[in-house]
């Protein structure tokens, strides 16, 4: 009986000690007063597979809504390969916009990185947001294009 007691009582701390991480999680994302700032806090969640911390700091044209949007990060993840990343470029388009180019660095694969991306950061009314597009990548030549949003892909099968 005194057994129980002490497993509940634990599984108890495990979940409180859990609901607490999450809020505390939460509460220290601030939104982001500078474009690098944003930049920053993207690719840093990123590459920690920290999926609420992408969706907090981006804007996502691949998907058509913000639930389809997190279980396209989560299986993205699982998978994703990128372990760094470098701005190798910053202009200021206007006021409320800054285009950057981010170099993804990869472990594990038969490339190391990527070229070049373009990524937009732009002031919406919740602070500065990084712009995610869909993009299509020429891993033999490096040439980068404009590419098909997920939520419009379409699969045939043979």
């Amino acid at each position: 009986m005194k057994g129980k007691r002490i497993v509940s009582l634990l599984l108890a701390g495990v979940v409180a000690g859990s609901i607490l991480v999450a809020s505390t999680t939460t509460a220290e994302r601030v939104v982001a007063q500078t474009p690098m700032e944003a930049a920053t806090e993207y690719f840093q969640a990123y590459i920690a597979k920290d999926v609420e911390g992408m969706m907090f700091y981006s804007e996502d044209t691949n998907y058509l809504d913000e639930k389809s949007r997190e279980e396209g990060y989560v299986k993205d993840l699982k998978t994703n390969p990128t372990t760094g990343y470098e701005i190798v470029e910053s202009r200021q388009t206007n006021k409320d916009e800054v285009q950057l180019y981010v170099v993804q660095k990869y472990a594990g694969q038969d490339y190391e990185q990527s070229p070049p991306l373009p990524y937009k950061i732009f002031k919406s009314e919740n602070g500065w947001k990084v712009l995610v597009e869909p993009l299509e990548i020429n891993t033999v030549t490096g040439e980068v294009t404009k590419g098909t949003p997920i939520h419009a892909w379409q699969y045939t099968d043979h």
